[in-house]
């Protein structure tokens, strides 16, 4: 979690997202059956808010620039009793929601545009550290301005999904809303789907599934024996889901009986290649968080509104392969002001590039507002 303790940096920052929510509203998606939902937002002291209930649009919007939070979340699930407390809510369905993050993906480059800030003095590092040498805290937390090489590979693994989810699942596509999280990940949002009658256990099921986990070899055509293996193919045959995806990945099709027996064979027999199995599944799954899918009553990041740890928007994407993120999710005024950075920085936003030096600089208020969320930078007054 962002600390902003600074309280010019919070009054910046609230003047902007109130400004947003007043004179953009019509950039926020409000959910179906907007009556049956419950809302919260995290004020910018992070205290939260929950069990909210709106009647409609107006009354939403009204809120947003009244209380001016700095988070806001809607649940994926519709109740009876949106307002009420959880046990008595009366539980109706609930969308399924995948959300996949970077730093899922464990990039190699992540260490390159990593910061370390102090939690209790906000002192920025470059590298690494355990200790904060100004306050003697150890509770630091990683912030990172991702790259584009960061943000491609987190394109990828989305577009594999929501293959995954189309072929597999049968899914027709104006089901599937993709959203870039507005800092570092991907939504996606199945709408209008028999999925929604789901509980968590099931849904627990379709991450195994979309992570491979669990694939054995028989599902392949790899049978144990007294000799270790022999090959049997199923008799649904190899060319769909998980089978063809194995299959081609090994260079196999239904009439490769004695090549597959040599792989298996090379690769250590039944047991060897079960664990070979395993770790082409991991390869070829898609990484998404477990919690977030199978939680039938949380509440999500709702689209259009501002993430408070980067001042960009959840923002909808109708076409990942030409989407740029920090260009479309990047909504806040460009009127100049000045910030003293922490560190050495460089980023890019709405199409511009920033170096940044360890010094006061006049930036963009929405370059500056991502600065200062990510606590790497102070406004000066």
């Amino acid at each position: 979690m962002n600390l902003i303790r600074n309280n010019l940096n919070i009054t910046f920052l609230k003047d902007l997202f109130r400004r947003y929510y007043f004179s953009r509203s019509n950039s926020i998606s409000v959910p179906s059956e907007i009556q049956k939902r419950e809302f919260g937002y995290m004020h910018f002291d992070y205290t939260m808010v929950r069990h909210l209930s709106y009647s409609n649009r107006g009354e939403l919007i009204a809120t947003l620039v009244k209380d001016t939070p700095l988070d806001v979340f809607c649940s994926n699930a519709t109740y009876k009793f949106p307002a009420n407390s959880l046990e008595s809510k009366g539980w109706e369905g609930a969308d399924l929601i995948f959300d996949l993050d970077l730093k899922d993906l464990n990039m190699s480059c992540t260490s390159d545009h990593s910061y370390y800030v102090c939690n209790q003095c906000s002192t920025c590092y470059e590298n690494s550290v355990t200790v904060c040498s100004s306050c003697s805290d150890r509770n630091l937390s990683c912030v990172s301005i991702p790259c584009l090489k960061c943000m491609n590979a987190l394109r990828d693994e989305t577009e594999q999904l929501i293959e995954l989810l189309k072929i597999d699942f049968g899914i027709s596509e104006k089901n599937i809303e993709t959203y870039f999280s507005g800092n570092a990940g991907f939504h996606i949002h199945i709408i209008d789907s028999p999925f929604n009658d789901l509980d968590s256990i099931a849904r627990s099921d379709i991450i195994d599934y979309l992570s491979g986990n669990g694939l054995l070899p028989e599902s392949i055509g790899v049978r144990k024996s007294k000799n270790d293996f022999y090959i049997k193919f199923p008799k649904s045959g190899i060319s769909f889901g998980w089978r063809k995806r194995i299959a081609t990945d090994l260079g196999i099709n239904s009439l490769s009986i004695s090549k597959f027996a040599k792989i298996v064979e090379t690769s250590g027999g039944y047991n060897k290649f079960k664990g070979e199995l395993d770790k082409r599944a991991r390869n070829l799954g898609v990484l998404v968080d477990p919690q977030v899918t199978r939680d039938v009553h949380r509440i999500f990041r709702l689209p259009g509104t501002i993430n408070g740890k980067s001042s960009l928007i959840k923002a909808r994407s109708t076409d990942i392969d030409t989407f740029k993120p920090y260009e479309s999710a990047c909504v806040l005024e460009d009127e100049e002001v000045f910030v003293k950075s922490k560190l050495p920085l460089k980023v890019s936003l709405k199409g511009r590039h920033f170096r940044i030096r360890n010094s006061i600089e006049r930036l963009p208020a929405y370059a500056a507002a991502y600065l200062i969320s990510k606590r790497l930078a102070d406004i000066v007054r």
